[in-house]
């Protein structure tokens, strides 16, 4: 029997905003939206070196993506865009969980939402 294997391709985004100074002037702003990007880049390379690492037996594919925009809007114009089987995003999403959920049922896109248990620091 054949088996016909499906090509997995995965999307590690970030997206990122510029922090709410009146006071910064045009270059500052700008130089602060490339550290911003900079750093979720740098940070996206990691996670997908430790996906790469858990998946390296799968024929999965991982790419990267660093959006400047909130969550929601990042992820409306990607999923308009693009076609995802379903979209998975951490609790740690907070706020964006419920306004993601309600986007992704419009668009009948199915979202995993995972949890991530902390250990607890009193330790008895």
């Amino acid at each position: 029997m054949n088996e016909t294997k499906i090509p997995c391709r995965i999307l590690l985004l970030n997206t990122y905003l510029l922090p709410k100074h009146s006071h910064q002037d045009n270059n500052d702003l700008v130089s602060t939206n490339d550290e911003l990007r900079r750093k979720s880049q740098e940070n996206l390379i990691k996670e997908k070196q430790i996906a790469e690492n858990i998946l390296k037996n799968h024929d999965i594919s991982i790419e990267t993506a660093s959006h400047f925009g909130t969550l929601k809007n990042v992820v409306f114009r990607l999923i308009k865009k693009e076609k995802f089987d379903f979209v998975a995003m951490g609790k740690d999403g907070g706020k964006h969980v419920e306004s993601i959920a309600a986007l992704l049922k419009e668009q009948e896109c199915p979202l995993l939402i995972t949890y991530h248990h902390k250990e607890s620091k009193n330790k008895s």
